[in-house]
């Protein structure tokens, strides 16, 4: 993992996050908590199922999903890229948005909160689910994650303290940063950089960069990159 730097909420002309996916999101846990609805729409009212908004359940808030809206915003903001994997990821290919304080723990109105979403792909959401034992993309340090460009395992970094160390390691083991998916997916990368299908026309250093940022990191702190790229760095 590396640092993910946090984008503004969405605006128009672009994407108007606060009429698309706030105002939507909290009419609807307005009227599922019994109280009026605080935007016109259309269809039958939504049944109450609580009392509280801090007592309704994720499962409550499932026809409500509005976050999903700002799917297409989230991808350009954060440049296609999963927040824990590093990756990028193509529109089509199982975008989803992860709550990064999960909807089960927390106040219900954070569904729809810009700065709680998280890009991520399905695998990864899905791996993190509800549990806090991940550490916050918006909140490490670049370092604290580090690939092992013999065996392309994500593991923790050399030298760090207690308790960041076990924080490390569990965010690894949560994620399943050390997978044969992950992995052969950083080596995949890495050997068509270094192993062009036409040796004359290798793939650029950038190219790589956009798909793999995490893994060009590594590249660059472990000497692993091509004579002309490391040249174009000086």
């Amino acid at each position: 993992m590396i640092r993910v730097e946090k984008q503004p909420e969405p605006r128009p002309p672009g994407f108007d996050f606060d009429n698309r996916v706030r105002q939507p999101g909290l009419s609807a846990l307005a009227e599922l908590t019994g109280q009026p609805q605080t935007l016109t729409r259309p269809g039958r009212p939504i049944r109450q199922r609580a009392t509280r908004v801090e007592d309704l359940k994720h499962d409550d808030l499932r026809d409500y999903a509005y976050w999903t809206r700002a799917l297409d915003a989230m991808h350009e903001a954060y440049r296609g890229i999963c927040a824990y994997s590093c990756f990028y990821m193509e529109p089509l290919c199982g975008l989803t948005v992860d709550h990064f304080v999960a909807l089960s723990r927390t106040e219900a109105a954070q569904a729809y909160e810009w700065d709680n979403y998280r890009l991520a792909c399905s695998l990864m959401n899905a791996a993190k689910n509800q549990f806090p034992d991940v550490l916050d993309p918006f909140l490490i340090q670049d370092g604290w994650f580090t690939l092992n460009l013999a065996t392309f395992q994500v593991e923790a970094a050399e030298g760090l303290e207690e308790p960041l160390k076990q924080q490390v390691q569990a965010t690894i083991t949560r994620l399943k940063l050390a997978s044969r998916e992950i992995s052969n997916t950083h080596r995949s990368w890495f050997e068509t950089y270094w192993k062009p299908a036409v040796p004359s026309q290798p793939i650029p250093l950038w190219f790589l960069e956009q798909r793999a940022p995490f893994l060009v990191r590594e590249m660059r702190r472990q000497g692993r990159i091509r004579p002309e790229d490391a040249a174009s760095l000086r």
